[in-house]
């Protein structure tokens, strides 16, 4: 088992496995090539972002995606926001998501951020208890959100 950054290469079987294992709803229909493009070639050149990844056997298992957002608070130090959390349909509690979330959170303390967070649309019992293994806890703040629709 391998933690490490989605490589520049490995934008085909990312956006495979986001198609199989992230959405449980219907998600939006995945821009034209030429932006995706864009979009990743921004992720894979920006020191703020970045795609994390466990890999099995070169199998992509578990990813995330990382943003280290610059802040002038906390003696200028960053924070972290996490998102898109997905394990393989197949091998979830396997381990692989655990070792993803907490990649993702040395991730943010190798660069000097204070905290970490995360949202989860999955309210549940087992949840709460990946989350607090990993060492994230929903005691300290409430999320709120706000979506437009296109």
């Amino acid at each position: 088992m391998e933690a490490r950054e989605i490589r520049k290469d490995e934008l085909d079987q990312l956006l495979e496995f986001y198609l199989l294992h992230l959405y449980d709803v219907k998600d939006e229909p995945l821009a034209e090539q030429k932006v995706v493009d864009q979009i990743w070639n921004t992720i894979q050149t920006n020191e703020n972002f970045a795609v994390l990844g466990v890999f099995d056997k070169n199998v992509l298992m578990a990813s995330c995606s990382i943003t280290v957002v610059p802040n002038l608070t906390r003696g200028c130090r960053p924070y972290a926001l996490i998102e898109n959390i997905a394990t393989h349909r197949q091998h979830r509690r396997e381990g692989y998501g655990k070792v993803n979330l907490l990649y993702a959170a040395q991730y943010a303390e190798e660069r000097g951020c204070y905290k970490a967070m995360f949202m989860t649309g999955h309210l549940n019992v087992k949840v709460e208890k990946f989350c607090q293994a990993t060492g994230f806890n929903s005691k300290e703040k409430k999320a709120y959100i706000k979506r437009w629709e296109f």
